[in-house]
């Protein structure tokens, strides 16, 4: 487009004998600008040259032609645009204040969108790297996700020649580094020997190659490295794993960009981890992730189809647990969502939500440029009609109200652009990410000038058509009056503002009822004042627990005390083929999660059982029995549970217990069977139920028992609470940042209103000097003024509900829990928008109603 516009500037006012020369050597600086920076950037240049080349003696000659304006003319088109500007400076800076804040919310979350989307885009070979993922079918359901068979990753490079590489890699571990007395906490995962030949991170101290090959050799982040070993070659150097041992450094990489769904400090070697977790050599147990390479030219939808039975080939149709198929590894964070086996969604949603949102700010701050310059034609209208008396063409008339757009939509982008450098660290603070902005960055800069000059240009063309377009016997004559056409185009754009306006409230209204939700949904367990503590050292001895436990339980603080291997809302495993019962259907396939824990754990977590009992310390047969939830009553479908025999991973032992169902997942998914085991050395968790009004005390005295029985390791803990409010991040930043965009939203459609207002006052002042004359009151006038904005404002509200409604109904969908829109949240919305629209017109009103009716009636 600019490129076009560009070519029409040369053909317009450069002399025909340097055209062509000139556009040859565009379109060559052209064609490299493409090659080196892309298309956009191509184009930008391209425009910005033609403009600079105006200042240049070869095109000076060409201005004598008679179809060609003068470069003089240029210099009074500025001249006459800043004239207009200070002239009806009031309106300018309604014009510039609505799109400098349009600019900066949508170039905001233009850079947000942009962000997103980049995830993982870092790697070289994106287009060849799938994740690999495993359709398993629970209670008649698909679910799907990216836990694999352990010895998929050394089978799958031989059974499929699609297949180049391929790697296993587990969830993310935070163990201590342990460097002679400095102890440091760092994230990572334990990868098979391809990682490294997939996931493309460039290393500075070793070599990649040969990564992963040894159980001995770890391999640390840049970051990693400098927070162990300093500014000192770390390669060879031996550190201590808390847990694992001794290992010495193979190797040091870059550190792995933030845009990454996989990010880590450091990678151990998986044949390690493999030989403390057996279970991952069964094809039946699923529980670590895998990501492969597949050879250029691979059709991904045919091997899918190809690998599906793979596990059941393996295994054998009845045991297998489920299907495989691959997820193309740049889908993988913005496609997150399945439905019954199908992808349906996931972040997703948000870019495109706001990718609109953006679009939305920027057509409100258009409307408002539009309508004001088209409110105040009637000033106008006698400028034009002398400007065409004295010999100005209608083309050059165009020219000149387009400048005056493009000249403010420059300068609102440019301040815009300073904005933008000032909030863009609040911005990261809030969604989490490291976005930098700077119009010194030329890339960046001139994005944001592109759509400062399409905002101009789309926004001037109308009104410098009306404009230019007024006839001059009619304007001069005094009898000019703007069309009702005008009028029904500026009505119809207020409406539309107040359509998005009023949509974004009622979207964020409705988010704000569902985080409303969550947060006070009774979850089957109470969060309130549980805190929790990660078992290190010697702590993960038995003994030593007992001993802390007994110390705990003596203090009147502490209400509960239990150890587990995962919380309420962080289960560890789950099995489906390992637990059974005789009744059992051979083509059932569900899948149970488990928690393992010590005793009084449903004392302390507050759960309620509906039948049976609690485990029993005076019990050492309870080690065999289960506690179940009512889900895995439901599809046991006995019709006594309790001290029904069922085996439990090689154990035979009843139930004792159920517990009733407690969201042990998000409110997006449903609740799924659960299996509550005693197995005390599996410990990995303190939970304690706090006395509410004495946490500081309480934590102190934790503290004090943490130095005497760990004096090796910090003191860290969590509180329940704020582990569950981490499960919904996405949606707590998705709905403060709806609160912000849509407060910005507002303020630029009352910004625009405010400025309506004021010129259908200045208009009707005669009006209303008669009024009063005849002896209308002031709010007889104030009504006058308010009912028409009132009207707009109420069909952009109809118009609004069932377009927010379904978009919102799609949205709660994705919750398996949710709340209902109801009708008080269009109520709120509505009420809302008719108060802010009075406050915003009442200004204007009250003074007009309060006018001396003889300074109206001399008004011209």
């Amino acid at each position: 487009m600019l490129k076009r516009l560009g070519i029409r500037l040369l053909k317009c006012y450069c002399h025909p004998d340097f055209q062509e020369d000139i556009l040859g050597d565009l379109e060559e600086h052209y064609q490299n600008n493409q090659k080196e920076k892309g298309r956009l950037y191509a184009n930008f240049k391209f425009f910005i040259d033609v403009l600079l080349l105006f200042r240049l003696s070869l095109l000076r000659t060409s201005w004598g032609h008679q179809n060609y304006i003068p470069l003089g003319m240029i210099h009074t088109l500025f001249k006459t645009s800043f004239r207009v500007f200070w002239k009806e400076r009031l309106y300018a800076l309604f014009n510039v204040l609505g799109l400098t804040i349009g600019l900066t919310a949508s170039a905001l979350l233009l850079l947000y969108v942009e962000s997103e989307l980049s995830v993982n885009g870092f790697h070289k070979d994106i287009g060849q790297m799938y994740q690999v993922m495993e359709n398993r079918t629970s209670s008649g359901i698909i679910y799907t996700n990216d836990f694999t068979p352990g010895p998929l990753h050394t089978s799958f490079t031989d059974d499929f020649p699609e297949v180049e590489s391929m790697a296993a890699y587990t969830h993310p571990y935070d163990p201590y580094f342990i460097l002679e007395d400095h102890r440091q906490r760092e994230s990572g995962i334990w990868a098979s020997a391809d990682f490294f030949k997939i996931f493309q991170v460039h290393f500075i101290e070793g070599n990649a190659k040969s990564a992963l090959n040894s159980p001995s050799q770890i391999y640390l982040s840049k970051s990693a490295k400098e927070r162990l070993f300093g500014e000192e070659p770390a390669l060879s150097k031996t550190i201590e794993v808390d847990g694992w041992g001794n290992f010495e450094v193979g190797g040091v990489f870059e550190d792995v960009p933030h845009e990454s769904t996989i990010n880590f400090d450091f990678v151990a070697p998986f044949l390690l981890w493999k030989q403390e977790n057996t279970w991952v050599n069964e094809w039946g147990n699923s529980g670590i992730s895998g990501i492969a390479k597949l050879r250029a030219g691979t059709d991904i939808d045919q091997f899918n189809a190809k690998i599906a039975p793979y596990i059941q080939e393996k295994m054998g149709a009845e045991e297998a647990p489920g299907t495989l198929l691959l997820q193309p590894f740049k889908e993988r964070y913005l496609f997150t969502n399945y439905e019954n086996g199908e992808l349906t969604g996931g972040r997703i949603l948000y870019v495109r939500l706001f990718s609109v949102v953006a679009l939305f700010i920027l057509l409100i701050a258009s409307i408002n440029f539009i309508n004001l310059v088209t409110a105040r034609s009637t000033k106008r209208a006698k400028e034009v009609g002398v400007k065409k008396v004295v010999g100005s063409s209608r083309r050059y008339l165009l020219l000149q109200f387009m400048t005056e757009s493009v000249l403010l939509a420059l300068f609102s982008a440019l301040l815009a652009g300073f904005l933008v450098m000032l909030t863009i660290d609040h911005l990261n603070l809030l969604v989490g990410k490291n976005i930098s902005f700077s119009l010194f960055n030329v890339d960046q800069s001139y994005k944001l000038m592109v759509i400062g000059l399409i905002v101009g240009l789309v926004s001037g063309i109308y009104p410098a058509v009306v404009l230019s377009n007024f006839k001059t016997i009619k304007v001069l004559k005094g009898s000019f009056r703007s069309s009702r056409s005008s009028d029904g185009l500026r009505k119809g754009l207020v409406v539309f503002q107040f359509v998005i306006s009023t949509t974004l409230i009622i979207a964020t209204l409705v988010i704000q009822k569902q985080l409303d939700f969550m947060e006070n949904r009774e979850l089957g367990f109470n969060k309130e004042n549980l805190v929790m503590v990660p078992l290190e050292g010697s702590l993960r001895n038995s003994d030593v627990q007992a001993q802390l436990k007994s110390r705990l339980s003596e203090n009147p603080h502490f209400t509960n005390v239990a150890f587990s291997g995962s919380s309420a809302l962080t289960y560890g495993t789950s099995t489906d083929g390992g637990f059974s019962w005789a009744e059992r259907d051979n083509e059932l396939r569900t899948n149970f999660q488990i928690i393992q824990t010590d005793y009084d754990f449903l004392e302390t977590y507050d759960m309620e059982l509906v039948r049976g009992r609690s485990f029993d310390t005076s019990l050492v047969t309870d080690s065999l029995h289960v506690i179940i939830n009512e889900q895995t009553a439901k599809i046991m479908n006995l019709e006594e549970p309790i001290g029904h025999r069922v085996t439990f991973w090689g154990r035979t032992g009843e139930i004792i217990g159920i517990v009733k169902d407690f969201h042990f997942r998000s409110l997006h998914s449903p609740i799924e069977p659960l299996i509550i085991s005693l197995r005390p050395h599996s410990n990995t968790i303190l939970s304690l139920r706090m006395v509410d009004q004495h946490h500081g005390e309480s934590l102190a005295y934790l503290e004090e028992l943490w130095k005497e029985y760990n004096p090796d390791y910090p003191f860290e803990y969590h509180f329940l609470e704020d582990n569950y409010k981490a499960q919904y991040q996405s949606e707590t930043v998705i709905g403060t940042l709806g609160n912000y965009f849509s407060a910005i939203a507002i303020f630029i459609s009352l910004l625009g209103l405010f400025g309506l207002a004021s010129f259908a006052a200045e208009q009707r002042i005669k009006e209303i000097g008669i009024r009063k004359v005849l002896g209308a009151g002031a709010l007889h006038i104030m009504l006058q003024m308010v009912k028409g904005f009132l009207l707009l404002v109420g069909i952009g509200f109809l118009l609004a509900v069932p377009i927010s409604y379904f978009a919102m109904d799609d949205w709660l969908d994705a919750f398996t829990y949710h709340t209902e829109i109801g009708l008080s949240t269009f109520l709120m919305a509505g009420t809302a928008s008719l108060l802010i629209t009075i406050m915003t017109i009442a200004y204007h009103a009250i003074r007009a109603a309060h006018a001396n009716p003889l300074k109206s009636l001399r008004y011209e």
